[in-house]
């Protein structure tokens, strides 16, 4: 029992410092998890020789180490639908001039698992590997459109909807109306609801059963992005692409509208 209270415990060292880019002392992790210092030392120690943590030589601060980097990487090559989409990806950034992303649903919440960089700039929390709410972002919305209703409530229930900003959807009949339009449209738009300045459009990628498995946005300021290119150029690509990964993936019916 000692051994896996250990591994829960290593564990929530390794989701701490995930969130803390900065690192963290081992008082801030004991104030954190509430455990001894002599406990958190010595897990810490346990983590920097496997090199799942290294600790900052100035600061004295402890983060994620490279070994963390080689584990994610391995899980990403394991995903069908990364290379899958891989190719229809760079073609979508470079038809839209923007940053494109690749998402896949986990546990109420978007993962992003890969990403194609603009040669434009852009500023945006998006990064492989982060994870964004469902109920502010285009990939999430897109994403949703696989749910039951019921699984609608729980989200709410489990989630809630944060407010980002003054376009995010804030309750769960707006989610509903939302969704209603996300199913019928064939694509998913994030109008500045998670960041301000940032639009983006996303469309669902459906498996041979007709399960929505992943999702596809683009990205890109407003300036740019603007709602008149989104309707006239970037709908008929974004649902181009999604429509031919759809249909690596085994289904036959294009994305519904």
């Amino acid at each position: 029992m000692a051994q896996v209270q250990s591994v829960e415990r290593s564990l929530s060292i390794l989701e701490y410092l995930a969130d803390e880019p900065n690192g963290a002392s081992i008082a801030q992790l004991s104030a954190e998890m509430g455990l001894a210092k002599s406990t958190i030392h010595r897990l810490l120690q346990t983590l920097m020789v496997r090199g799942y943590i290294q600790q900052d030589e100035q600061t004295g601060y402890y983060q994620l180490g490279v070994q963390c980097l080689t584990l994610a990487s391995h899980f990403l090559g394991q995903l069908d639908i990364r290379s899958v989409a891989k190719e229809n990806l760079k073609q979508l950034s470079q038809d839209a001039e923007e940053v494109v992303h690749l998402c896949i649903l986990d546990q109420d919440e978007a993962v992003y698992i890969d990403k194609v960089e603009s040669k434009q700039t852009l500023r945006m929390y998006s990064q492989v590997g982060k994870r964004a709410m469902l109920h502010c972002t285009g990939v999430g919305k897109a994403l949703l459109i696989g749910y039951e209703a019921s699984q609608w409530e729980q989200l709410a229930e489990n989630k809630g909807f944060p407010k980002f900003t003054d376009t995010t959807i804030t309750n769960l009949e707006q989610l509903k109306e939302e969704i209603g339009n996300i199913q019928a449209q064939g694509y998913a738009i994030d109008e500045q609801e998670h960041e301000k300045g940032i639009r983006c459009i996303a469309a669902p990628i459906l498996d041979a059963e007709g399960k929505v498995v992943a999702a596809i946005s683009i990205a890109g300021p407003i300036e740019r992005m603007t709602k008149s290119r989104v309707q006239t150029d970037l709908v008929p690509v974004i649902r181009k692409q999604s429509q031919l990964i759809s249909q690596k993936l085994g289904y036959r019916k294009g994305v519904e509208k």
